[in-house]
Order: structure tokens, then C-alpha cells, then sequence
């Protein structure tokens, strides 16, 4: 598996006009090598690939990397001075590309500094490989998914009328990790009330508010993959006026959803669900990107917005989350997750999307 992800990202390195590929990203070097550590570096190349990093993580280097690559020690050791003329080949590489949305400024000076070798900027190459999941990557995102919505359904059943949001967030929490998860794959979002009407709400220490919408954004982190999933319910009421714009953001999200298909761009898919909000009145009330892949991070490409040009690839995995949100009183988002078939979207969720009053 990772000898033919290597293979795959080497084939890409005359058009890139480079020799060999310094990855810094962390997501990128446990693609590529299998390694889940908080510190390392690879350098690859055609015929030789080498895992840099220091005394702490040697033994989880034995024990998780894959063997094609060799094990190179960086304690206290400055990469361009003393790492890279030690490792046997490297003099010979004349031109690295390295990681642009990766490096820092004083790494950038480092690389600039380095007599003996050109650096060359390089822009996903990594990433775009991700985009495209393997049938077993496919399926540890399915159990990421699938315990996602084992969480949910507990937590939900917590909910009575002194919960606050941030009681549910704790839940969250402590029942990803009780039922096997790593961690949740980002910090939970559980709104209610006006909280709701904000996209990205942090959690209050207020009760959840009887005939409002109550958001949950969650996801879970299981074997190195994501989740991500939202669903609004009600607790104890669901007014006419927000059972009304549920239904609209319920009507988005399927419609895009049916206009799924390998070749169609990102921003074509976007476009569906957001004609429904349009015509029902609400278009200026959404107002972010209708989805984003999911991986090994939680956000990755490819996209579906307003300006996402590139095309869905078979093996796509992405959301698919459309909203409303009128400021001040509260807001609508549902989220699943889906893959893309040659014959249009498999959805990863199983659970229900219709609209739901609980307590």
C-alpha cells in the first residue's frame, strides 16, 4: 500500500521538475509512510526514501513505518548542514521540491541558505493523491462515520430541560473515547437557541432553549480517519416558521445530493442546493461552501463552493451541508458524508435526515 502511494507521488516529479520531495505535512507523512508521531520529515525519491526524525520517536519509526524507508537521525541536528550530507545519495540530488503551504518563513530561510541543492516550491501533491480514497480507506471511514452517529444517538438521550450546551459537548467527548475513538476529529459544535444562527458557535454554559434549533457538528477520529456530521433537532417544539426553513435546507441537501457524478465540478454541485435556498428566499442567509472532502483531516479537498472548479474523481469522499441562518434567532444545518460512485453519491450516513423534536 505505501510502496504504491510513493510510486504514485514519484510519477509526478519530471512534470513538477524536481528529483526528490521534502514532505513536512504530518497528515502527508502517515499517507505515505504509516507513521503517526507529531515530529518527522521524509525526503523521497525515485529509488530511495528516507524517514527523518529525532531520538523520541525511533522506536514508533520500527514500529509503524513502512521499511522501505530508512531511518535517519535529526537530534539536535540542522537539516541542510548536517542531515542531508549525511545521507548517502542525497549530494546527488540536484533540485527538492518541498511543501509551500507547509514551511515557515525560517524554514524557507534555512532551505534558501543551502549551497548544494535547489529548492522548489510544490503545491499538493500529496493532498491530490488523498483526494481519491482506496476501498479500504472507504470503509475506515464508514466505521468513523458510523460510530459518529452512535455518539450522537447516546448523547442525544441525555437531553432533558437543565442540559446545557456545554453538558452535551463533554458527552461528546467522553463517549468518542469510551466507545474507541481516538478523539473527536475537531472541536464539537452544539448550539442552541440565537447560539445557532452562528456556523462555526462555540458552546455557552447556557440551557438548551425549548422551540429552537439545536445544532450538533461532530465527528470522530477513528484508525487515522474522520468524520463529520451535522443534524438540527428541537427540543420539546418545532415552530411553523423553522419547520418551514428545515424543509428548504432538508430540499438543498437532497437535490445536490441527486446531482452528484463523477466529471462534475465542485462548484456545479454547490450551485443545486444553493438555487433551492435562492428561490425559497434565503440565498443571502447562506453564505459558506456546500462541502469539503474528509480524510485523514477533517478538511481536505477536494471542495464544493461557489468557486471550486475541480472535477469529482471516483473514490471522492466528501459532505455535503447546506444552511440557513437567520442572525440573532438561530439556524438550520444538516451534514452527511458521501462517496463518489461511477454511478453518482453512495451515502456513508444511515441515519435519518427528516426533521426531528425531541424531549
Amino acid at each position: 500500500m505505501y510502496n504504491e502511494r510513493n510510486q504514485k507521488l514519484c510519477a509526478g516529479f519530471e512534470a513538477a521538475g524536481i528529483d526528490a520531495l521534502l514532505v513536512t505535512s504530518l497528515p502527508n507523512i502517515m499517507y505515505l509512510t504509516g507513521f503517526t508521531g507529531s515530529t518527522a520529515m521524509i525526503l523521497v525519491t525515485p529509488t530511495k526514501r528516507w524517514f527523518i526524525t529525532d531520538f523520541r520517536y525511533h522506536t514508533q519509526v520500527a514500529q509503524q513505518v513502512d521499511p522501505s524507508f530508512e531511518l535517519v537521525d535529526n537530534t539536535a541536528k540542522n537539516l541542510i548542514k548536517v542531515v542531508l550530507p549525511s545521507i548517502p545519495g542525497a549530494d546527488g540530488l540536484k533540485r527538492i521540491g518541498f511543501e509551500s503551504t507547509n514551511v515557515s518563513y525560517d524554514m524557507w530561510k534555512m532551505l534558501s541558505a543551502d549551497e548544494n541543492h535547489e529548492w522548489v516550491p510544490t503545491k499538493a501533491m500529496v493532498e491530490y493523491l488523498r483526494e481519491v480514497k482506496s476501498e479500504a480507506e472507504i470503509e475506515l471511514l464508514r466505521n468513523a462515520v458510523l460510530l459518529n452517529e452512535v455518539v450522537w444517538q447516546e448523547v442525544l438521550g441525555t437531553l432533558n430541560e437543565n442540559t446545557t450546551e456545554a453538558d452535551l459537548v463533554a458527552e461528546i467527548e467522553y463517549r468518542a473515547r469510551k466507545r474507541g475513538a481516538t478523539k473527536t476529529s475537531f472541536d464539537p459544535i452544539v448550539a442552541s437557541g440565537a447560539n445557532s444562527s452562528k456556523p462555526h458557535a462555540r458552546f455557552t454554559q447556557d440551557r438548551i432553549v425549548p422551540g429552537t434549533p439545536l445544532t450538533f457538528d461532530m465527528g470522530m477520529l477513528l484508525n487515522g480517519y474522520c468524520s463529520d456530521m451535522t443534524r438540527t433537532v428541537f427540543f420539546r417544539d418545532c415552530p411553523p416558521l423553522w419547520e418551514k426553513i428545515y424543509g428548504i435546507v432538508k430540499l438543498a441537501k437532497d437535490s445536490a445530493n441527486a446531482a452528484v457524478k463523477p466529471g462534475k465540478l465542485g462548484k456545479e454541485i454547490d450551485a443545486v442546493a444553493r438555487q433551492v435556498i435562492i428561490d425559497a428566499g434565503y440565498g443571502d442567509k447562506f453564505g459558506h461552501g456546500l462541502g469539503h472532502g474528509v480524510g485523514l483531516e477533517v478538511h481536505e479537498g477536494p471542495r464544493l463552493a461557489q468557486v471550486a472548479e475541480m472535477q469529482l474523481r471516483v473514490g471522492n469522499i466528501l459532505t455535503n451541508e447546506p444552511g440557513i441562518y437567520l442572525p440573532g434567532e438561530g439556524g438550520i444545518r444538516i451534514e452527511d458524508m458521501f462517496v463518489v460512485r461511477a454511478d453518482g453519491p453512495e451515502n456513508l450516513n444511515t441515519l435519518s435526515t427528516d426533521l426531528q423534536v425531541v424531549g
